[in-house]
Order: structure tokens, then C-alpha cells, then sequence
């Protein structure tokens, strides 16, 4: 007769086949995860993105194009910003070089003006340039930046000039003395945006 003490070895290996069960079943099936916070986007790699998008069309595969372009129309739903400049950028972007004119031989936009320009678009900051137009005219001009664009005859800024009270267009390399003034713009991005899509017919 064994004492009350000492469980038999039957008992035993049950006990044992129940942890080793039990130790599988963790393996098998942890305990879940909590999600990863969402990270927030990050405003360069969102507007390459966007940019991307926008030539999809020009790439010679229709299943890529129609693909961007849904999602283009959903952006209107969670980012209504990133679906006013999706449009813009596909109105307004650079084509194929197909579209070029090679003879035409434009200067380029100086980087330390476009840093500047795409600086005060994140930051929805006024920029204050001296501007020389096509018919060799020189004007002041303060405005409110909201996007730059890649036509090929050289990068431009769109934005809303306080001079004219209505939208315009820049090219960047036409600038004199840019400099980021005081003041933000943020509320009323959305709006302004709106407007300049109307007029662009984006």
C-alpha cells in the first residue's frame, strides 16, 4: 500500500502530459499582442507618395493607373488635403519625356530657394521675393504657399499672392531674395487649397 505522500507513477505522468500540454499550448497560441500605436506620417515621404501616384498614369501600365487612381478618389475620405494635391500634382506635374522640348533650355531652380519653398509649405508660413515676370517686369510679392509643381519648363509655386488677391504662379528660378516671414497660415490651408484646385481645374 503506497502512502498518501507519494502519488503513484500513473498519476505522475498525467500530471506531467498535462504541464507539457499546457507548455504547447502557449507556444501554439501566445497570448495576443496589443497593435502598434500608429505612427505618424511623415510629410516628405507622404508627398512623394502622393507625386508617385500622380504619374502613375504615364507609366504605360493601365492596371498600375486605374490602381492610383482609386486610390487617389479615396483619399477624399481620410486625407482631403493629400486628395487636393494628388489632383494638382496630376494636372500640374512633370509628363513623360515624351512632352519635353529638348531644345528649350530653361535655368534651374536654385536648391537653397527650393529648401526655403518647401520648408514654409510644411510649416504653412508666408514668403516674401522679389519676382521678375515673362515680359521682364519686377514686382514685390508676399504669399501664402500651398504647393510646388514640376512642369517642364521648370519648377513653379502655387500660391495665394496678397498683391493680386487671387492665386498665382511662380517660377521658383524668377525669384529674388526669398525669405520666410512671420505668421501662420495653417487654418486656413484647407480652404485656400479648395480654391486653388477650382481655379486650376485640378
Amino acid at each position: 500500500m503506497r502512502h498518501a505522500d507519494h502519488p503513484s507513477p500513473a498519476l505522475t505522468r498525467r500530471a506531467l502530459a498535462r504541464q507539457l500540454a499546457g507548455g504547447a499550448a502557449v507556444i501554439i497560441a501566445p497570448p495576443a499582442l496589443a497593435a502598434p500605436a500608429a505612427m505618424p506620417v511623415d510629410p516628405a515621404w507622404r508627398d512623394a507618395a502622393l507625386r508617385g501616384m500622380a504619374l502613375a498614369g504615364h507609366r504605360g501600365d493601365p492596371v498600375a493607373a486605374k490602381a492610383a487612381a482609386d486610390a487617389g478618389a479615396r483619399l477624399a475620405e481620410t486625407d482631403p488635403e493629400g486628395a487636393m494635391l494628388y489632383r494638382l500634382y496630376h494636372a500640374l506635374d512633370v509628363r513623360p519625356a515624351a512632352s519635353h522640348h529638348p531644345e528649350a533650355q530653361w535655368p534651374a531652380a536654385a536648391p537653397a530657394a527650393l529648401g526655403q519653398l518647401h520648408a514654409a509649405i510644411d510649416g504653412c508660413q508666408p514668403v516674401r521675393f522679389g519676382y521678375t515676370d515673362l515680359a521682364d517686369q519686377r514686382t514685390e510679392r508676399r504669399v501664402l504657399p500651398l504647393a510646388l509643381v514640376h512642369p517642364p519648363q521648370g519648377v513653379k509655386l502655387l500660391a495665394w499672392c496678397e498683391k493680386a488677391e487671387d492665386y498665382r504662379q511662380f517660377f521658383v528660378r524668377a525669384m529674388q531674395g526669398l525669405q520666410i516671414s512671420a505668421g501662420n497660415f495653417r487654418p486656413e490651408r484647407l480652404r485656400l487649397l479648395q480654391g486653388l484646385v477650382a481655379k486650376e481645374g485640378a
